[in-house]
């Protein structure tokens, strides 16, 4: 890659993860943050003039510049089908926080819409990033650990303040229903769960027990909820020769053999800004992503699955996407 070239973008959001992509966007040596845009002009201010970039509350005045390639969506869920279409029709890429958009329905329009006009998507599946993750996946490709089994994760803490419009499925379990099809690079072919709100008050849920069948024959167990006192993100994997467990906040990794157990030195780093580097210098580099629009289209199916199921009672065969 030539190392004066950038990807040029404007963040659309400016709540928590918004803040994030403009901070990120401004260190990397492959993008220029050209502007910030909130519908709350204050917000995009603050953020703005930390960054020392433009700052709008007009959306339309982003997506008319012609000096910005790419947008990184960072609003409310419900929002993300309509602006990322005017992304599109406006001939920038997008880069669109999870979940990619508040059904499949949806998102296949958006992936239409992108393949008809020559624009990439890329949904905001961070832990794919993790570096703990990474190196399982290593590991898994040097047949370091034989077949792998069974998955569990846990996924729990209290619920953030910014989350209003989805439950704990398509806020927080999505990230391990990926990750699910990720490591055992298989699909799923039936869902099971149980959610529930212990709010009466509250449409959305706040805890799911999820079990996800894989056509292969892998099992994928996911607890995720809003319920818990202290956060805590964790991964098992069992395998044929071995046993790993990894923590994706401190980044630690553990692999038990029959006579030894490993600790591998894992290198930290933020996987927001790898997330962004990806994004960035596939598009420059006009390479694949890693994680792409099918994948989100494809997690955003499995939560409408699991919700279906929850309400049925029942398990749900998943069709091939």
């Amino acid at each position: 890659m030539d190392p004066l070239k950038q990807l040029r973008v404007a963040v659309i959001g400016t709540g928590f993860w918004g803040k994030n992509h403009a901070r990120v966007l401004t260190q990397l040596p492959c993008t220029t943050l050209v502007c910030v845009c909130d519908v709350n002009a204050k917000a995009a201010e603050s953020v703005g003039s930390a960054l020392g970039v433009e700052h709008t509350s007009d959306l339309q005045n982003v997506l008319s510049r012609r000096d910005i390639d790419a947008v990184t969506i960072c609003t409310p869920t419900v929002t993300h089908e309509h602006i990322a279409t005017r992304v599109l029709m406006a001939g920038k890429h997008a880069f669109i926080e999870k979940p990619m958009a508040s059904s499949v329905a949806e998102a296949q329009g958006l992936l239409t819409l992108a393949e008809s006009r020559g624009l990439r998507i890329m949904p905001g599946h961070i832990e794919r990033f993790n570096p703990a993750v990474s190196y399982l996946k290593e590991m898994i490709g040097r047949e370091e650990l034989g077949k792998i089994i069974l998955l569990s994760a846990r996924r729990v803490g209290r619920k953030p303040d910014r989350i209003s419009d989805v439950g704990v499925v398509r806020d927080t379990a999505i990230h391990d229903v990926d990750l699910s099809r990720y490591i055992f690079d298989d699909e799923v072919s039936s869902v099971y769960a149980r959610i529930g709100s212990t709010n009466t008050q509250n449409t959305n849920e706040d805890y799911a027990e999820i079990m996800l069948q894989f056509r292969k024959g892998g099992t994928a167990f996911i607890d995720a909820n809003w319920l818990t006192l202290r956060k805590m993100r964790t991964l098992i994997v069992t395998a044929s020769e071995a046993t790993t467990q990894l923590d994706y906040i401190t980044q630690e990794m553990w692999v038990e053999y029959s006579d030894r157990t490993l600790k591998p030195e894992i290198e930290k780093r933020e996987p927001l800004k790898l997330e962004l580097t990806h994004f960035a210098e596939s598009i420059l580099n006009d390479r694949p992503f890693a994680v792409n629009g099918v994948d989100g289209m494809k997690a955003v199916a499995m939560c409408e699955s699991v919700i279906e199921s929850s309400t049925t009672g029942r398990a749900i065969s998943v069709a091939a996407m």
